[in-house]
């Protein structure tokens, strides 16, 4: 076996395939491991599954033949994009997964006898799971996560906490949360949590970045709406003027811009008024008051100390008002008035304009100048100036008194956008072509440097030799220092000398081949100088047959 292998390495023609052969199949191998080594595009199926769940999943996507691997960092099954779908539906063919997020189903399951604390996290987890499937269906969210932080209830008010919630979004490539969806998402969450407030949820994107940046002073800060505002009049404004200016100039002869101040400041004013002519009797009240004093008379005593009878009483009371006792009187009278008063209360309105500030610039009329025939720009005139001044002012409402300002002027517009101009080598057509100019010098160099010498050293006969040596040299090489010309010789004469001679090739020489191509190298040599004799040889063969077959 040895010795077969060596005689068939030592062949001339499995040495000069040899490159070729090694060629291929490095070739070949690099094929394939490069296509080993591709590994397809993938995407997460399910995440954040138990891990009894995971395993039953990953065992019957393999049993479905799917190239399903986990994730290293996070444990999330991961499976090819274009098995996706296929996936997802042999799976829900299959039951499973049977754990999957269900939100407010998921209270049903909780166990007979559980503490309060354990139901109320199950009911944090149920309501945290239905949020984030709302938040997930907004377009351009991909996952979403909900984060509620619910502190327990307090008997007394001072020492409440209020609920805060987080909320985490992964968007799309490329896809960013407006504004107007961040504030959904804040009104959503705040809306569903009792005694939520929306600055206490706060909205992170995947990135790290917060979405929910509260202002600390709304009051000194325009809001999104009013800045709508403004834009909104403002443009209003430039389309009055474009519309009105274009029809003296030509479309698209007119620009303008148009700068609103306006205060968003909402004021009230109260006023109480009296008037002092306009009065009523609204009440009065009168009192009189009389008291009478009698001076102490009678003898100290037992007697006098008896009380009087009742005719007796009489008596001295008829006797003291006769007589000339004291009296005393007091009157008092109270009248009440109603004063006529007016009260007045003003508010001003919250989006006043203060200030206009407007520019118009119009492009300046071209004519031909007859004298050079060239094409000239002429300014506008004071009259014409004047008139568009006149007309916008009128448009827009300018009043000088408030401070609005307008300028109107005229200038030569370009007629071509001039762009950066790059140079010749970074244009598209010459990388275009650069790429394949170096693809085609890539392959010259493969060609001539690699599968020329490979053919021609697999085409090119060998030269008369030992056996297992190349055999090439076929001609002797003519020693240009022997080489003497005579005179009066013709050109011809020294071409014969220069020519090399060859060697003589004998008959003998095929017992010293060692390989059937060799031999066949010499027998073509033999029939190049020999034509002849080969020739008789042939027909004399011919012949022979011929005289047999008759």
């Amino acid at each position: 076996m040895l010795s077969k292998v060596r005689r068939m390495t030592s062949d001339p023609s499995f040495q000069r395939s040899l490159p070729t052969i090694m060629a291929v199949t490095v070739i070949v191998v690099g094929l394939v491991f490069y296509l080993f080594m591709q590994e397809p595009k993938r995407t997460t199926l399910y995440a954040s599954l138990p891990e009894a769940e995971k395993a039953r999943v990953v065992e019957a996507l393999m049993n479905s033949g799917v190239d399903v691997v986990l994730d290293p960092t996070t444990g999330d099954v991961l499976v090819p994009t274009s098995d996706y779908h296929s996936a997802k539906i042999s799976l829900a063919a299959q039951g499973l997964p049977a754990s999957v997020p269900d939100g407010y189903a998921a209270i049903g399951d909780i166990p007979m006898g559980s503490s309060r604390s354990i139901e109320a996290v199950r009911l944090k987890q149920s309501q945290e799971i239905e949020l984030a499937r709302s938040v997930g269906e907004i377009d351009g969210v991909v996952a979403a996560r909900v984060h509620l932080a619910i502190p327990e209830k307090s008997v007394f008010a001072r020492n409440a906490v209020p609920p805060t919630a987080s909320v985490f979004v992964q968007m799309n490539s490329g896809r960013t949360l407006s504004s107007q969806q961040v504030d959904a998402i804040i009104h959503l969450v705040s809306s569903s949590v009792s005694g939520m407030a929306k600055n206490d949820v706060t909205v992170v994107d995947q990135f790290g970045n917060l979405l929910s940046r509260p202002v600390d002073d709304p009051s000194s800060l325009l809001s999104d709406s009013q800045l709508e505002h403004r834009i909104k009049l403002e443009s209003i404004y430039r389309a009055r003027i474009i519309s009105l200016v274009s029809p003296l100039v030509g479309a698209g002869n007119v620009t303008a811009q148009v700068n609103l101040d306006i205060d968003y400041t909402r004021s009230e004013m109260t006023e109480e008024m009296v008037d002092p002519e306009g009065n009523a009797l609204r009440s009065e009240q009168r009192s009189l008051d009389i008291t009478s004093e009698l001076a102490a008379k009678g003898i100290p005593g037992g007697v006098s100390n008896r009380p009087p009878s009742q005719a007796e009483l009489q008596a001295q009371t008829e006797k003291e008002a006769a007589g000339s006792g004291s009296q005393t009187r007091s009157s008092n009278e109270v009248r009440n008035y109603e004063v006529s008063r007016k009260i007045s209360t003003t508010m001003k309105p919250s989006n006043r304009i203060e200030r206009i500030q407007a520019a118009v610039l119009v492009r300046e009329a071209e004519f031909i100048n007859p004298e050079t025939g060239l094409a000239e720009t002429r300014p506008l005139s004071e009259e014409e100036t004047a008139e568009i001044r006149s007309l916008v002012s009128d448009a827009i409402g300018i009043q000088a008194d408030r401070g609005d300002s307008l300028t109107v002027s005229s200038a030569a517009f370009v007629s071509a956008i001039e762009g950066v101009q790059k140079p010749w080598y970074e244009l598209d057509f010459a990388v275009t072509i650069m790429k394949q100019l170096m693809t085609l010098l890539v392959m010259g160099v493969v060609v001539l440097g690699v599968i020329r010498p490979l053919i021609s050293r697999i085409m090119v006969p060998a030269a008369i030799g030992k056996p297992g040596e190349a055999m090439v040299n076929l001609d002797d090489e003519i020693d240009l220092d022997t080489v003497e010309i005579g005179e009066g010789e013709s050109l011809e004469d020294i071409k014969a000398k220069l020519k090399p001679k060859k060697q003589a090739i004998s008959a003998e020489m095929l017992d010293t081949a060692n390989t059937y191509d060799d031999k066949v190298a010499i027998i073509r040599m033999i029939v190049s100088d020999e034509a002849g004799r080969v020739s008789n040889v042939f027909k004399a063969m011919m012949k022979r047959d011929m005289d047999a077959l008759n």
